[in-house]
């Protein structure tokens, strides 16, 4: 590592780029708020429904399948190898399953979510594509210590889904053009050159990726489905389509700290894989720690505010239709401070490799969201929205002796 590299890391949030890259997630998230909000006003809750379900199904394979991409391409580039083209196989790989899967998912129920429209089949696909090199894009830049670059990123993706998602609403007006503001949106990362900052060593004595992206993505496949899930299982337990999208408005308005997080984990990474490059296993415990204990107090303070102005917020942001109840919006708070928290730990893992331990907490919360689904009664908003919680609260649990052991 270089000097200039080791007194970046040392500065820790102060470090070069580091305020460029929290603006620009910043202002990722309000551009992608405003997208939503843009598209749900202008044709309503069940119009609206499919690009609710298209959105969530995006965010649950991408985080499940692209996001242990970037980390380990953020990985192998902070310890001085180059990904490209390395690197590009176990992406392609990984887009492969994304688009299989996304592609088999809105066939067969086109019918019943996405209006018996088939371009949502071929936006899946593209989406898969176009955010599979984002997300690579981010790995290499993170890596490479280019902060403000992942900032640029990260506001020209959203800026330009934003945009074409303007225009299209006034010329169209309709679900499937949003859905294509959509891909434009993760094809935009080609316009930013970032490959030229791969400047690492070559990657033959790289070790190999599978067991870290099948470690990874084990544990994110759990807490992807009990993080965006929840509007597909209000569908499968028979809500409406007005009901789908008031859902799924609130998890994601009140997902802003995990969003928030997936764009910025990559400035914590890799300052925590100098530490464990230093054998500073110390340092790594405390961190853990913290974030768990203050986690679990957060959490409780976020349940009480969602609970107090939770449905305020939504109805000023989206209009009173998507309003929540409070217990919806308390629970889906509280829910998703725990999963910020969890995430946050869970970078001390991947910093050093043990990703399959990452399956073990996930896996564990969403079994405890499962079983509190099953046994529960009442409107399905509801029954979702505690099994979150419990799932979040488990996994976050689980996580801290997890990512505090040594």
């Amino acid at each position: 590592m270089s000097d200039v590299a080791f007194q970046s890391d040392q500065r820790g949030l102060r470090a070069p780029g580091t305020p460029t890259m929290l603006v620009g997630a910043l202002i990722g998230a309000v551009a992608a708020y405003a997208f939503q909000r843009a598209g749900g006003m202008a044709i309503g809750p069940e119009a609206f429904a499919p690009i609710s379900v298209l959105w969530t199904l995006l965010f649950i394979l991408a985080t499940i399948l692209l996001v242990p991409v970037e980390q380990y391409v953020t990985r192998e580039v902070a310890s001085g190898r180059r990904a490209i083209p390395h690197d590009f196989r176990p992406m392609w790989a990984m887009t492969a399953i994304g688009a299989a899967l996304g592609g088999g998912f809105v066939a067969l129920t086109l019918d019943d979510l996405f209006q018996g429209d088939a371009a949502y089949v071929v936006q899946i696909v593209m989406l898969m594509v176009g955010y599979a090199l984002l997300f690579f894009a981010k790995g290499v830049l993170a890596g490479a210590r280019k902060f403000a670059s992942v900032g640029w990123v990260i506001v020209v993706e959203n800026g330009v889904r934003l945009g074409v998602g303007l225009i299209v609403i006034q010329l169209f007006a309709n679900a499937t053009s949003l859905g294509w503001a959509m891909v434009a949106g993760g094809f935009s990362v080609l316009a930013l050159r970032w490959w030229r900052f791969d400047r690492g060593e070559p990657s033959g004595d790289a070790p190999p990726a599978a067991p870290f992206l099948a470690g990874y993505a084990g544990g994110t496949a759990a807490s992807q489905v009990l993080l965006a899930g929840a509007p597909i299982a209000v569908a499968a337990l028979g809500g409406s389509a007005a009901l789908i999208s008031i859902v799924f408005i609130t998890f994601t308005l009140f997902r802003a700290p995990m969003t928030f997080i997936f764009s910025v984990q990559g400035r914590i990474l890799p300052y925590l894989v100098r530490l464990y490059q230093e054998g500073d296993h110390r340092r790594l415990t405390r961190i853990a720690f913290g974030v768990v204990g203050g986690g679990a107090v957060l959490a409780v303070l976020g349940g009480l505010a969602g609970w107090v102005v939770g449905p305020q917020v939504v109805e000023l942001l989206f209009g009173d239709e998507f309003a929540p109840t409070r217990l919806v919006a308390g629970l889906a708070a509280g829910g998703v401070v725990a999963a910020s928290a969890a995430q946050v730990a869970s970078q001390t893992l991947v910093a050093e490799g043990r990703t399959s331990r990452l399956s073990i907490a996930w896996s564990g919360g969403l079994l405890a969201g499962v079983a509190a689904l099953a046994v529960l009664g009442g409107e399905p908003d509801v029954r979702v929205a505690v099994a979150f919680a419990v799932g979040e609260g488990v996994a976050l649990t689980l996580m801290g002796p997890l990512a505090i052991r040594r």
